[in-house]
């Protein structure tokens, strides 16, 4: 109901806090008349929301980090997303139709998970062959062991 700013400003007044009559009286303001009532459905559907996202975050982010596992961000998050799914379908609460969306978007993910992989591993290569082209002149030139050493480290560096 209410434009995409403004509804990202209430959006913002919930999560500090603001009460639902306050907010009422503010859409008013705006030209919009909802109601307390109203306000207060639409705050505990989008605090819950909030949460949700926010527990998911966190979680994502402690899968990536779990020692030995190694998990990217983006693994962790497919790791999630297919065990939400899961529960999701165990417990009925799924809409069939939300699928397709749903799949969709994992296989994307995945997808740009295998190019990131790919550009990664050639930027590697092009890194190693350009520092043992480096490495190759710096001997021809006559430059000591010591600073061939160092520039090659630090050519190196540049894929990590």
């Amino acid at each position: 109901m209410l434009p995409r700013e403004l509804r990202e400003e209430a959006n913002r007044l919930i999560l500090e806090g603001m009460t639902y009559e306050d907010l009422s009286a503010w859409s008013r303001e705006r030209g919009f008349d909802i109601s307390r009532s109203a306000w207060g459905r639409y705050g505990k559907e989008y605090y819950s929301a909030y949460q949700a996202v926010r527990q998911f975050e966190d979680q994502s982010r402690a899968l990536a980090g779990e020692p030995g596992e190694g998990l990217t961000m983006d693994e962790a998050l497919t790791k999630m997303l297919q065990q939400r799914v899961a529960t999701a379908l165990i417990k009925g609460e799924w809409d069939v139709m939300e699928m397709p969306r749903l799949l969709a978007d994992v296989a994307k993910l995945q997808a740009s998970s295998v190019l990131r992989e790919r550009l990664k591993k050639d930027l590697e290569k092009r890194v190693k062959k350009t520092a043992d082209d480096v490495t190759k002149t710096a001997r021809h030139a006559g430059v000591s062991e010591e600073t061939i050493k160092i520039i090659r480290r630090d050519v190196l560096r540049m894929a990590s």
